[in-house]
């Protein structure tokens, strides 16, 4: 592993776990073994580190996104799919890191983030687009209406507060994504095919 592999490694493992503000780049290049000078040869300052571990972790779930939404099978099969991978992707995330994201005073972690949900809206839009076009999905609703409801319900977890009312991002996500796929109503058990 090169030293550039190590201090990413390490930077990742320490910013999933406590957040990017808290980890400071003396941290970094302790437990990497590698000197400040070698640091600052590779990255400018540590905000390029958090945005090349950031973009590695988006880049990853969007082509395992994409490989769901392109893949054979039903509507409610690759939501189900996706929802998994978010859950799954979740769990990898603490409420101190998904914080330091949406901080606004994190202003090129914040606008490179702002990116990515335009993308992800991008990708969803199609996947839906599909769904209502097979008749897998309720093609009476509006589906501008679902997007906004979608971007708003994004700005709402990026307040303090809302992000103060769960103890972890799996379980924000979820909670998140069961109010906009199934509303109040109880989750569908899938049924045993046995």
């Amino acid at each position: 592993m090169t030293k550039k592999q190590k201090i990413e490694q390490i930077a990742k493992e320490l910013f999933l776990k406590y957040g990017f503000k808290k980890v400071t780049v003396d941290e970094i290049c302790k437990k990497a073994h590698v000197s400040r000078k070698t640091y600052y040869t590779l990255y400018e300052n540590k905000n390029a580190l958090v945005l090349y571990v950031l973009k590695e972790i988006v880049s990853n779930s969007i082509q395992e996104y994409k490989k769901i939404i392109d893949s054979q099978g039903s509507f409610a099969d690759k939501m189900k799919r996706s929802l998994e991978l978010k859950y799954a992707f979740s769990k990898t995330l603490t409420m101190e890191f998904v914080a330091d994201i949406v901080d606004p005073g994190s202003v090129e972690i914040l606008e490179y983030w702002k990116i990515v949900i335009q993308e992800s809206m991008v990708l969803l839009t199609n996947f839906l687009r599909e769904g209502q076009r097979t008749g897998e999905m309720n093609p009476e609703l509006n589906l501008n209406y679902v997007l906004w409801i979608f971007g708003k319900m994004s700005d709402i977890l990026n307040a303090p507060e809302a992000l103060l009312m769960f103890g972890n991002a799996e379980e924000m996500v979820r909670q998140v994504t069961q109010m906009l796929v199934y509303g109040i109503m109880p989750v569908p058990i899938a049924k045993d095919k046995s």
